[in-house]
């Protein structure tokens, strides 16, 4: 049997690799179209790869807000514990840090990958570069790419979503899975950096400054939509960091109405200010002391307004993909198509950055792996 995987990042590597080790007389190849596996995967963590949390599976779905129990299934087969073992295992030592968030001892996302791909050879999987497929036959079973044409048995699509599109990830997965009449939902970007016009960031108060566990509300009206608890930072278009970006969640879908209102609290355990917070973060407090109202209360109930997200250009996570419906999430296996699984962020869920997109990414290509014969 010969079973192809399109797409060599996270899961796309991890379901060549389970494709393997499940069917070890399959003869699998898994299409990369850039000339080497990773490509975006590389970029993540700030070029650290945060690979993964040590947190329970139902720590997973709490963190993916798109369709979370979809992986209900799949996390049985393969949870963020045993992708910590698996690095272990093979000579890449992982650390925790803040948050439950795994990196490489090294902080480098390349040993990673290097990880995977070293996996992948010793497992006999044949890694075919600079492979863009340009269209499926799905009746012939023919894969064709811009020099060449392959028959397959089975297909695993892996080929990524819609964001940071210059490693490679341009949406093709998309037009591939409806040429096996495979819907799509609407695509939005997720975990995105937020947008902001207020005078503060057109002035660059406080671009810069970055902060431990502030907490953001979002608004829609006089309802809180979501209330977020991480780390922030200020940029000259407005903010980003963990906080900034899981709330962008809610963000982009109520921004269509128009611009929304946010509200930070700068110190979320802290009902009395004394010397210490006097000097935490200056800029911040010297700002906040010529606002109108008391100090205290401005730190905890300070209002932003958000106007857009910086888009796919920007966005660690596409919103959206393949209807779940057409998906059994059990395999990974395509309902109306028996040769044809998926895996990876090509399919409509997305989860919070903190290492629950790659679990995701990995978890899902484990499954397909495992269940593609």
């Amino acid at each position: 049997m010969k079973v192809f995987i399109i797409g060599g990042g996270p899961s796309g590597m991890m379901s060549a690799i389970s494709t393997k080790k499940h069917h070890p007389k399959a003869d699998v190849f898994l299409l990369e179209r850039n000339s080497v596996l990773g490509r975006k995967m590389r970029l993540t963590g700030g070029g650290r790869c945060n690979v993964s949390a040590n947190v329970e599976a139902k720590t997973v779905i709490d963190n993916t807000p798109k369709n979370g129990r979809f992986l209900y299934s799949a996390l049985s087969n393969f949870e963020p514990y045993d992708i910590i073992n698996f690095f272990e295992e093979n000579g890449c030592p992982l650390k925790e840090e803040d948050h439950g968030r795994i990196f490489p001892v090294s902080n480098k996302s390349k040993d990673i990958v290097d990880t995977l791909e070293s996996v992948i050879r010793k497992l006999g999987v044949h890694i075919i570069f600079d492979q863009i497929v340009n269209n499926i036959d799905v009746d012939k079973k023919l894969i064709e790419t811009e020099s060449k044409s392959y028959t397959y048995d089975k297909i695993i699509l892996a080929c990524g979503g819609r964001t940071l599109p210059n490693t490679g990830s341009d949406g093709t997965g998309y037009k591939l899975s409806e040429l096996f009449n495979h819907s799509v939902t609407n695509l939005l970007p997720a975990e995105v950096p937020l947008v902001s016009n207020d005078t503060l960031i057109q002035e660059k108060t406080l671009q810069g400054l970055s902060f431990k566990d502030v907490n953001i509300k979002v608004y829609d009206g006089n309802k809180v939509k979501s209330n977020i608890t991480h780390d922030l930072l200020f940029a000259h278009f407005g903010l980003s960091g963990p906080a900034a970006l899981r709330s962008s969640f809610e963000i982009q879908k109520l921004i269509e109405k128009g611009p929304v209102t946010i509200s930070i609290d700068f110190f979320p355990n802290v009902h009395e200010l004394d010397e210490t917070h006097f000097n935490y973060q200056k800029r911040l407090i010297d700002y906040i002391s010529t606002l109108e109202g008391e100090l205290l209360y401005n730190l905890k109930n300070f209002k932003m307004t958000i106007y857009d997200t910086r888009g796919f250009k920007y966005a660690f996570v596409t919103n959206g993909g393949i209807n779940l419906k057409e998906v059994n999430p059990k395999t990974m296996g395509s309902k109306l198509n028996e040769d044809l699984s998926f895996a990876g962020e090509l399919l409509d869920m997305s989860s919070f950055t903190g290492g629950y997109n790659i679990t995701s990414a990995l978890v899902t290509g484990f499954t397909a792996g495992k269940y593609i014969l």
